[in-house]
């Protein structure tokens, strides 16, 4: 594929496989309710952290750089998703979505990137900071209000797993979905330096 010139990137929390398991169970349980919600493929959930849209190879280096000094003030911390619920209401569903308990420490690290981030000059992110994961998305208005409201009371709870990394991520739009490849992986402060450690202290291309 031809290079553009500018990649389409963000910050997130990858998940583990069992968290992607448990995600993909619920979807299925729900699929069968309403065939107008486009489901997000399991391999593509993931906490996002800050979205950047389309950024030049020079500031997608820029931001790995402040990653990298936001990581380093932020200790590895447990994160724990339950509860779901739907944007900007179960009256009006357009988002189905899995929640954070005792969501302070990803705050905190969402904190800390955004400051960097606007140190090496990007704008902030003008929406309130609100942690989850995407299920689903409405494909037509008015369609996903019974969903909205099963969604809202069906129980999600998973075990917590340990958060010991930040990934910037690129995404490449194409017509069956977007495909995800991290650009760099960078440890937090205190993460154990005998778990998974790729590409934490180099940058890979966005080419590549």
């Amino acid at each position: 594929m031809r290079s553009t010139g500018v990649t389409r990137t963000f910050v997130c929390i990858e998940l583990p496989a069992s968290i992607r398991a448990q995600a993909e169970a619920l979807q299925a349980s729900l699929a069968a309710q309403n065939t107008k919600i486009r489901w997000v493929n399991p391999a593509n959930l993931h906490l996002t952290l800050r979205f950047l849209g389309e950024i030049s190879r020079s500031q997608v280096e820029t931001v790995c750089l402040a990653v990298r000094s936001a990581a380093a003030g932020i200790d590895a911390f447990p994160i724990h998703f339950s509860g779901t619920g739907c944007f900007p209401s179960s009256r009006r569903p357009r988002t189905f979505w899995i929640g954070v308990a005792e969501s302070a420490d990803v705050v905190r690290l969402f904190e800390a990137v955004e400051e960097q981030l606007f140190t090496a000059g990007f704008p902030r992110e003008a929406r309130p900071f609100s942690p989850h994961l995407t299920l689903g998305r409405i494909r037509a208005e008015g369609s996903g209000a019974r969903l909205g409201e099963t969604l809202g009371q069906t129980e999600f709870d998973a075990a917590p797993f340990p958060v010991t990394e930040v990934t910037v991520m690129k995404s490449d739009l194409r017509s069956t979905g977007a495909v995800y490849a991290p650009i760099a992986r960078v440890r937090l402060r205190s993460a154990d330096v005998k778990q998974r450690e790729p590409e934490n202290s180099r940058f890979i291309s966005p080419d590549g």
